[in-house]
This record gives structure tokens, C-alpha cells and sequence, in this order.
């Protein structure tokens, strides 16, 4: 059982708690697609009253995680070939243009520290076999690149899909997982040397290479 702590928090911040102890019991597959989630039992688990739940519950439900329905109640949605292909789709909208963005402000003095740091912390966690840790540094990295594009509604747009993205990296990190630290230290110095072009171009091939193994996470797409 995971307990959210309440002592002086608001409400917001206490379902935001309930968001994330949700979201992780998901992505950890502890809540399987399919799984009836029972504001009472949800409330007993995480040691909080049913508003919170029922806040979390909806965030859940905007962002794919959760189904449901007025008199049937919530259920962990299954994820299937069409929920990844989308996912992928909206990262390449989003993702490549901010790494360009983030290459054109630093060259004009945007400080990089906070990306570096990040990219540093993941190659030790993962050297140091922390691939939960590695994994979560990783995500960050990602948010990140589109933070330092200093486009506020592209940085917004990327949040509802950060706990999907968590769910992919945790079944495929293991087997790319050198790859993808070579390639995020490539974006990385691209971002570093000011080559938007560069940067643009790193992060597409980053993001549509991961495309294949997150397909294969969940089956493959049916035939057209």
C-alpha cells in the first residue's frame, strides 16, 4: 500500500499525489490493463479520501490510462499498436522542433546545465545497473530538451504523454539501452554546439527508431 502524505498539502497537490502513486502502479504493471479501479479500494490503497481519487481518475482518463464509464466505474485501458503509433506521431510533431528551438537559444546564451546534468545522472545510473532511476532520468531528459525550446504550450503538450512514454521505455529501455544513451549524448552536444539542423535531425531518428521496439512491446500493427 502506498500512502500520500496530507499533512499541510492542498488539494491539488494531494491529488497530484494520487495521480502519480496511480500512474506508477500502472506503468509497473501492478494495476494491469483491465483492472477495475474502485474509488473505495483506491482510496484504502493510497490512504486518502475518494475526491483526490476521483481528481487523479480523470487526469488518468485525459491522458489514455484509465476508461470509463457513468455506472461501470474506471478501468486501466489496454494499450495497443494504435495508442504507440500516435504517441510516436505526436512526439515527431512536437519533440524535433523543440530540440531545434533549444540549439538556437543556447547559441544565443540560454544556459544548458540542468540537460547536461540530467545526461550525466542517467549514463551513471544505467553504468551502476539503476535502470528504474535511469529510466525516470531518462523521461526527465526528454522534458527537458523541450523546456530549454522556451515554448511554454509545446512543453505543456509534451506533459500528458510523459506517463505513456514511461510505460515504452520501461519494456524496451533494456535492449536499446546503450543506443539511446549514444544518441542522447549526440542530442545533447548538438544542442551544446548550437546546430539546430543537427539537433532536429538527431532527435527524429531518436524518436522514430524507438518506434519498432514499443510496437513490438504491445504486437503489431494489423494489416491495412
Amino acid at each position: 500500500m502506498t500512502t500520500i502524505p496530507t499533512t499541510d498539502e492542498g488539494a491539488e497537490a494531494l491529488a497530484d499525489g494520487v495521480y502519480g502513486a496511480l500512474l506508477r502502479d500502472i506503468v509497473a504493471d501492478q494495476l494491469r490493463p483491465g483492472t477495475w479501479l474502485k474509488e473505495r479500494d483506491l482510496s484504502e490503497r493510497y490512504g486518502v479520501s475518494r475526491v483526490p481519487v476521483r481528481q487523479a481518475l480523470h487526469r488518468l482518463e485525459s491522458e489514455g490510462f484509465v476508461q470509463a464509464s457513468p455506472r461501470r466505474g474506471a478501468v486501466v485501458s489496454p494499450v495497443g499498436p494504435h495508442d504507440i503509433a500516435e504517441l510516436f506521431d505526436a512526439r515527431l510533431c512536437i519533440e524535433p522542433f523543440a530540440a531545434r528551438q533549444a540549439a538556437l537559444r543556447v547559441a544565443g546564451g540560454a544556459p544548458c546545465d540542468r540537460l547536461t546534468g540530467l545526461l550525466a545522472a542517467s549514463e551513471t545510473s544505467f553504468a551502476e545497473g539503476d535502470d528504474r532511476d535511469g529510466i525516470a532520468l531518462n523521461l526527465t531528459f526528454h522534458a527537458e530538451v523541450v523546456e530549454l525550446s522556451g515554448n511554454s504550450l509545446l512543453a505543456r503538450s509534451l506533459q500528458p504523454m510523459l506517463g505513456r512514454m514511461e510505460w515504452i521505455f520501461r519494456r524496451t529501455s533494456s535492449a536499446g539501452e546503450p543506443d539511446q544513451l549514444r544518441e542522447h549524448r549526440a542530442l545533447h552536444d548538438a544542442i551544446l554546439s548550437g546546430n539546430g539542423d543537427l539537433a532536429a535531425a538527431i532527435a527524429y531518428a531518436h524518436i522514430e527508431r524507438g518506434r519498432i521496439p514499443a510496437l513490438e512491446a504491445v504486437g503489431p500493427l494489423p494489416a491495412s
